[in-house]
């Protein structure tokens, strides 16, 4: 194509954000509020999980609020069949400036490259512009850690402010399907609706996209074409790696076992046992390739006697329940479905996460930290009689960064109770994941 072709691809973008509508997600305010400000704007997270659509939800808010003018909003994504040949910073500058002097009017412009992973050595595309252009907003985004990762070296360091999205939590669910949730009041009005809605998202996780799929198969069959172009693309593609079957495996292990504690050791021994000899140190480089996708994070021991981190067994959370469901039986492991969600929550709220073995070997779900504030967390389907003690018993760990605890179950009841003098406070999920008291 042509360079003057390209621009057709520009004009189609702006003619498509002019009239870009849909879900406000929780985080756009956030990054509206950097709007004019130098630092690039790098935005990460998971494959389809609606990176793009908020970047061009963004754009229509600042045309909607005339920050910018429609004529001066430069949109590329590089994942569009169109651009495949945009490559190289070259390319990608000389399109720039004939937008700059064919289409755009005078004034602040910004700039959105998504998926900008696609284009070889974007860093030093961005570091130029930046340095080159005054006048300008840059929004990055792309689907794995590179463009976070020490891969930059010196390039964009202390020159970036990064938000990491998420797949839509229950609220944003919630919203998309039209409901108003801001009060108990509310809740109780529609509790039934969101009771169902809620098993839903359980079941089939936050990608916005299987919210439009009808059929259990087919979004299942979804999900599952997303997986395959992570290990393809963002782990065999990008790593060069040989052994596909080995990262398969694993990825399947370990999303079948979301919120298992486990260490490096078990893995290797379940690898060998259903692949064959495999080395210790590869396992430990190929778990670190599946953390860079975001389709799973890990959580260390934390020992607060000593206010110290410990790396030796780990526990792992899916980025999405519904990803998760591809590996295992949804109703047999719905409390570990239950857990994942409320990590993802406490990681969407910007938390330090945490699990805390007792020296009674009893363990805590979740220790959170933020701004030296803790709190504890145990997580269970429901609490009963015969789960009541090995619930509430880690919580009477009493030391300084206690805090507060935290009981959160399916069950309606919400109370305050005291167990051996230890105050607990008992929520219901699916209120406490939309905020209400």
């Amino acid at each position: 194509m042509e360079i003057l072709e390209y621009m057709d691809v520009i004009l189609q973008w702006q003619a498509i954000i002019k009239e870009t509508k849909g879900v406000v997600r929780e985080c756009e305010q956030d990054i509206m509020d950097t709007i004019g400000s130098k630092p690039i704007k790098i935005i990460t997270g998971f494959r389809r999980s609606g990176k793009s659509f908020l970047m061009q939800r963004i754009a229509a808010n600042c045309i909607n609020e005339k920050i910018y003018p429609v004529e001066n909003i430069f949109y590329l994504n590089f994942e569009e069949y169109k651009l495949s040949s945009i490559d190289r910073p070259e390319k990608v500058d000389a399109l720039l400036q004939m937008f700059k002097t064919e289409v755009s009017k005078s004034g602040r412009k910004l700039l959105i490259f998504d998926e900008i992973q696609k284009v070889h050595h974007w860093d030093q595309l961005i570091r130029t512009i930046y340095e080159r252009e005054r006048d300008v907003d840059i929004f990055i985004t792309g689907s794995n850690s590179a463009l976070l990762s020490s891969e930059l070296g010196s390039n964009l360091a202390g020159r970036f402010i990064s938000f990491f999205i998420l797949p839509f939590s229950f609220k944003e669910v919630l919203i998309y399907k039209g409901f108003n949730i801001k009060s108990s009041i509310d809740f109780i009005k529609q509790k039934q609706e969101i009771i169902a809605i809620f098993h839903d998202y359980v079941k089939f996780g936050g990608l916005p996209e299987t919210f439009t799929i009808k059929s259990e198969k087919a979004k299942y069959s979804y999900l599952e074409g997303i997986l395959s172009k992570v290990v393809l693309d963002d782990i065999i593609g990008r790593f060069n790696v040989r052994q596909t079957d080995i990262i398969k495996q694993l990825l399947s292990y370990l999303l079948s076992g979301t919120g298992n504690l486990v260490s490096n050791k078990r893995i290797v021994n379940f690898i060998k046992h259903e692949k064959g000899d495999v080395k210790q140190q590869t396992i430990k480089i190929y778990i670190d390739y599946i953390l860079q996708t975001f389709a799973l994070f890990d959580i260390n021991k934390f020992d607060w006697k000593q206010s110290q981190i410990f790396s030796g067994k780990k526990k792992y959370y899916a980025v999405d329940t519904g990803i998760s469901n591809l590996y295992c039986d949804y109703l047999r492991n719905y409390s570990n479905q239950l857990e994942n969600i409320i990590f993802l929550k406490l990681l969407h709220d910007d938390f330090d996460i945490f699990y805390g073995t007792l020296q009674n070997g009893k363990e805590i779900d979740f220790i959170t930290k933020k701004r030296n504030v803790y709190a504890k967390y145990q997580v269970t389907k429901t609490l009963h009689a015969g789960n009541y003690t090995r619930e509430l018993s880690p919580f009477t760990f009493s030391d300084q960064y206690s805090g507060d605890n935290f009981i959160l179950t399916m069950d309606e009841t919400e109370e305050e109770l005291t167990f051996k003098e230890c105050k607990i406070i008992r929520r219901s999920i699916i209120k406490w994941l939309l905020d209400l008291g």
